[in-house]
């Protein structure tokens, strides 16, 4: 977070060791008034913090990292919370505010007017001890992350994988019903063809039957003309005959 000025970014590291620091320095957190302040004046100090952040601004840094650990584990204890699992700080105030007892009994206290370079050895191994410990933390709370995020890419592959599957198959049955539907088709008009074939066959026989019907019923009127014709000419030739023999009768009995 930048600082008042713009200048200064509080970065990852600068939290974790205000943790480390607050921790390792409960006994000057007595409760009494100002005993707050004075304590975090201390810390910009020691720090080299000074004109780059305020006393009042990590106070209300720490405040904030402490209500957000408690209000997650609350929320923990009542069905538990998905926050729990992104917020980086979590298992790190987890382990620092469980110890906090421990590190007093064993931290020797400081006083609030001490400086960086008047602290203990034995309270500076300890800090060292424990920001070594925060720090193994919160790379065993990055490689869960890690490996979470590795677990969800994973389930991303497969889902994506799956949904590549699907749309493969259903592909392929589009494919085959495609193929159906052509081979139906080619069926269709294959069948219809052969109907159009057939139709035309049956005209054409049609149509030859009655050419030949015609044919037939023309030879049979021609043969019935001439039959008729000859029959009279016989007729015509037979009653000429007889008219002769009549005359010739006639013409001897005269």
């Amino acid at each position: 977070m930048d600082s008042e000025d713009g200048v200064f970014k509080w970065t990852d590291a600068n939290t974790a060791d205000l943790i480390v620091w607050r921790v390792s320095n409960n006994s000057l957190f007595t409760g009494r008034r100002n005993a707050a302040i004075k304590a975090f004046e201390l810390y910009v100090k020691e720090k080299q913090l000074v004109g780059k952040v305020t006393p009042a601004w990590v106070r209300k840094k720490w405040e904030n990292l402490k209500q957000k650990y408690k209000d997650l584990k609350s929320l923990s204890m009542v069905g538990g919370d998905a926050s729990i699992a992104t917020w980086k700080w979590y298992a790190i105030m987890d382990g620092a505010l469980s110890c906090e007892t421990p590190l007093n009994h064993f931290i020797t206290p400081v006083q609030v007017s001490s400086s960086a370079q008047d602290a203990p050895p034995l309270k500076q191994r300890k800090e060292e001890d424990w920001l070594t410990a925060v720090w193994e933390m919160e790379r065993r709370q990055e490689e869960r992350e890690r490996q979470a995020s590795e677990r969800e890419d994973e389930r991303d592959r497969r889902a994506a994988a799956r949904e590549e599957e699907r749309d493969r198959r259903a592909a392929e049955r589009d494919a085959e019903r495609d193929r159906r539907a052509a081979e139906r088709e080619v069926v269709r008009e294959r069948e219809t063809l052969e109907r159009e074939e057939r139709r035309e066959r049956e005209l054409f026989a049609r149509q030859e039957r009655w050419e030949k019907d015609m044919l037939a019923r023309e030879e049979r009127q021609e043969r019935d003309y001439r039959e008729r014709e000859e029959r009279r000419e016989r007729e015509a030739a037979a009653r000429e005959e007889r008219l002769f023999k009549l005359l010739e009768t006639f013409m001897a009995n005269k």
